[in-house]
């Protein structure tokens, strides 16, 4: 529903820019030309305020659909071919229809011209309307860009804060690992690895990183790594797991946990025991997307608690950093759970 109102307050603020903008144009006509010589271009009577509307309703359409579905995502992308393509494809039939509409079904003004005018003028409205549209792109772009920056400086804020008043104080905490480590490492050398693995975990994640909280894929992978064999340690190797990493560039940046969480949480409510149905992770990396994939079936009998607070703040923080260029999905039926994230870089 929210979706909806957003797209329905564009399409009112086009609207009624593109009014105000038609009745400054037609007034200017009005005094360079003269009254009579306007009239006889746009028609007189019920014919002019059904042209006028016709023109205000079509040039509210266009340059939505110009702005909002073919320039910002272009901008945002920065993929140019396909939206072109979109966009040379729109004016034709653009074209075509103003075509008929002036020759056949209202045929004054241009439609008294040669069809080799009406041509060239199409073509010359065409880049204008294009490069107009690019323009107010680039400054909607510009405000969101400033908006999303002030949304992440307010979640970073968030997220210190919560961070400060959730927190254990570290030192103590990984002082008490390495005690722990120490005692168990000569008695129960999995254990110790597991205590380890924890503490390298755990400093990963409160180490200090970039303002937005990213990290290098190949720093998460490895962190990620890291929870498997620890829950493999925990469960005595009878972890049922398909893994498949197929990684062409590891310095992209991504949001920190983001894979680590969508891994522990199919640990936690998966069956990890099925010899038919193992714990299935993917990841690809090229230098133009990252594509990583977590499915499994689910346990069966009690479940443990959960708030799904964790995937809730890794799909804010993908949305928060990549916009349109990224999609976090979440597919479930009775048996089985999967979680989908795709970044265009």
């Amino acid at each position: 529903m929210q979706h909806i109102r957003k797209h329905w307050k564009q399409i009112l603020t086009i609207l009624m820019i593109y009014t105000l903008w038609s009745v400054i144009a037609f007034l200017s006509l009005v005094v360079l030309q003269g009254l009579p010589t306007t009239l006889t271009q746009f028609g007189q009577g019920s014919q002019l305020y059904i042209n006028f509307v016709h023109s205000i309703v079509k040039g509210t359409i266009v340059y939505y659909l110009l702005i909002y579905h073919l320039a910002i995502p272009m901008i945002k992308s920065r993929i140019w071919k396909k939206p072109m393509l979109k966009c040379v494809l729109l004016f034709i039939l653009l074209t075509g229809y103003e075509y008929i509409y002036n020759f056949h079904i209202a045929p004054t003004g241009i439609g008294n011209s040669s069809v080799n005018t009406f041509i060239i003028a199409a073509i010359c409205l065409d880049v204008i309307m294009v490069l107009v549209s690019i323009f107010l792109a680039t400054l909607i772009n510009a405000e969101e860009m400033r908006k999303h920056k002030d949304e992440l400086e307010k979640e970073k804020l968030k997220a210190e804060l919560s961070a400060i008043k959730y927190q254990i104080n570290p030192h103590f905490l990984f002082n008490s690992l390495s005690f722990i480590y120490t005692k168990t490492v000569k008695t129960s050398p999995e254990a110790a690895r597991a205590v380890n693995l924890l503490s390298e975990i755990m400093a990963y994640a409160l180490d200090d990183w970039d303002e937005l909280g990213t990290v290098p894929l190949a720093l998460e992978v490895e962190q990620m790594k890291r929870v498997i064999e620890m829950n493999q340690i925990r469960f005595n190797h009878t972890l049922k797991i398909k893994y498949e990493e197929n990684i062409e560039d590891s310095v992209a940046h991504i949001p920190i946990l983001s894979l680590v969480t969508l891994v522990e949480n199919a640990f936690k409510h998966g069956d990890m025991n099925d010899g038919q149905n193992h714990i299935s992770i993917e990841l690809k990396a090229t230098r133009s997307r990252i594509y990583f994939r977590v499915s499994n079936k689910k346990k069966k009998g009690p479940k443990e608690p959960s708030t799904g607070i964790g995937l809730n703040n890794v799909q804010q923080r993908l949305q928060l950093m990549y916009g349109i260029r990224q999609s976090f999905t979440i597919k479930e039926d009775e048996n089985y759970y999967m979680n989908e994230i795709s970044i265009n870089l």
